[in-house]
């Protein structure tokens, strides 16, 4: 079978904001940590990956879009935000 690579590790909060400075886009800092919040929680923690995958599609019907390639920064910060309530959900915030 085909090994899950967790990508990013070391992302949080406040280091996000430093690569979207570094990397001069913060679309492209929110989009890694999207998808850190997601690799990490299904494959380390052991959320169900449906619940990051019903989370992002709820999230992007809501403004409009129908690829993840078409969510802005402010769209990806939203989905953050999603993927962490997952985590409180989980008790794991």
């Amino acid at each position: 079978g085909m090994m899950d690579t967790i990508l990013n590790l070391g992302l949080n909060d406040d280091v996000v904001e430093g690569l979207a400075v570094k990397s001069g886009s913060a679309r492209f800092a929110y989009d890694s940590y999207r998808r850190l919040l997601d690799m990490y929680g299904s494959v380390v923690v052991g959320i169900e990956r449906e619940k990051f995958e019903r989370a992002l599609t709820a999230f992007k019907a809501t403004v409009g879009v129908a690829r993840d390639e078409d969510l802005s920064e402010s769209d990806l910060r939203g989905v953050c935000d999603a993927y962490k309530a997952i985590y409180a959900e989980e008790n794991l915030s």
